[in-house]
Parts: structure tokens; sequence; C-alpha cells
């Protein structure tokens, strides 16, 4: 069977990449604490993907986690990006080694994105600890330890020993700096190949699989883009006009600037891949 492990889900970037049918994954995990990013995650229209509403890490139990739902949200409170005022959120932390076993064979080609904000190294040490890396096939790891001063040190160390079992691993650097999505897409392309697969091609390629709510946004924004090209600047102006009325009615916020409004929400995020 074939695996993707998507460990710090957060609004679905990768896991809108993972569900191409060109991959050919059989099944799709989407490991998420945050309670507002796993419902966004449950909203995917693909009967693949299982969420699992908590981060991996070297040991299972609750924690803190920093900046709760934001893109840079993370375990380790001197996180670079967080800022003086996050918002905090007690999460369930589960042992990587102990998923992994308990949810894998060593018939299965598993592939794990690990983007967690600092608990990659947890993860990875604690695979490399126990030989449960042997049953990964492929990695891509986002190291954000870099960002985190109590932690900076340990990439390194973990790099090195992900050499020495000749584990078979990409980074940004890698990749030329890629992140993201893109840079999802780009180690599956090398890593994995691609599956021929027509069926449910169309269907991806049209966004079906997405949440309805975030869909539906894409599409809006979309045809506004195709409106500017066809339809005369005032018009365009006046439908822009209603659209940011119709906004902020939703969301109680009249007269506060539109990129204010739309900061880290889910279409946004899928739509910046």
């Amino acid at each position: 069977m074939r695996i993707f492990l998507d460990v710090g889900a957060h609004y679905g970037e990768s896991l809108d990449v993972a569900l191409d049918p060109r991959w050919g994954f059989d099944e799709i995990y989407s490991f998420e604490p945050a309670h507002s990013c796993q419902r966004v995650l449950r909203g995917f229209r693909d009967k693949r993907v299982r969420v699992v509403p908590a981060g991996l890490s070297r040991a299972t139990g609750p924690t803190t986690l920093f900046g709760a739902g934001a893109l840079g949200a993370s375990v380790y409170a001197d996180k670079a990006n967080l800022g003086s005022d996050v918002g905090q959120e007690t999460i369930s932390l589960v042992r990587a080694t102990d998923w992994v076993f308990a949810n894998t064979s060593a018939d299965d080609e598993i592939y794990v994105k690990l983007n967690c904000e600092g608990s990659e190294c947890d993860v990875l040490e604690d695979l490399l600890d126990s030989g449960a890396i042997s049953r990964i096939t492929s990695l891509y790891v986002d190291f954000d330890v870099r960002k985190i001063p109590s932690q900076a040190h340990r990439q390194g160390a973990v790099e090195e020993r992900l050499r020495e079992q000749r584990q078979h691993f990409f980074t940004r650097d890698v990749l030329s700096g890629l992140a993201g999505p893109p840079a999802v897409r780009a180690w599956l392309t090398m890593a994995s190949g691609h599956t021929p697969s027509g069926a449910g091609r169309l269907r991806y390629r049209l966004g079906l699989h997405r949440p309805p709510s975030v869909w539906l946004t894409v599409v809006a924004n979309r045809l506004t883009s195709v409106a500017k090209t066809v339809l005369p600047r005032a018009v365009v102006q006046a439908a822009r006009l209603i659209r940011e009325q119709m906004r902020d009615r939703r969301t109680g916020h009249t007269g506060r600037p539109a990129a204010h409004v739309q900061a880290d929400r889910p279409s946004d995020a899928l739509q910046a891949k």
C-alpha cells in the first residue's frame, strides 16, 4: 500500500498536493493538533483522507501549542516568528514510533512530509532510535528548528544520522529553496515518480476534493480575475465593492482593510500554492 503522512497539515496545503491522483496514494493521514485547522481538514472530500487530531513527537501526552491555528504554531515558545501575543491551546501528541508500528506494515511504501515547526527533530530522533525509520520510503523535512534558538543545534546531528542510515530524504536546500506546496510537489516528483491515473483526474483539476467553502472562494476569485480582463473597469470595481461589503457583514469587521480580514484563512492558504 502507498501511504502519505502529512505531519503538520495546517489547512491542508500539502494535502491538496498529495490528493493529486498522479501519485497513486491509497491512504493519506493528516496530523494536525490545532482544533481550528482540524475542522478545515475534515472538509476535504476524498475517502483516502484520515485526519489524526494530534501531533507526532517522541512521546505520547498533552502539551501546549503556542500560536494555535497560525501558520507558525509550535510547541516551542521561543520560536522566532511567534511574537509576544499569541494564543495557546492544549493539544495531544502521539509518539511517532508507536503510530507507525500500529498503523503501517513493513510492506507499505510510506512518504512522510514533516513541517511541524520544530517538532521534526523530535519525530526523526524517535524513529531513528527505535528503528521505525526503516519503514519510511522517503522524507521531506522542513527544518524549522533553525528558527528556534533552544533547538537549532539539533538539525546537523539529525541530518548526519539520516545519512548514516542511508535514509532517502529531501530538505529545502536540496530543492533549491522551494517551500510549502511547490516543495512537496517537487519532492514527490523526484522521489515517487508519476503513477498513471485517469480516475479522479478531472475531479482533482476542478478542485472538487476541497472543502466546499474553500472551493467556492477559489472559484469566485478566479472568475473575478477573468472578469477584470473582459468587463469594463467600472463594473469590476462595483462588483468588488459589493463583495467586500458582504464579507464585512459576515465577519463583523466593517471598515477594516480587506487584507487584514483575510489573513491566514484556508482559502488564502490553498490559493497561495
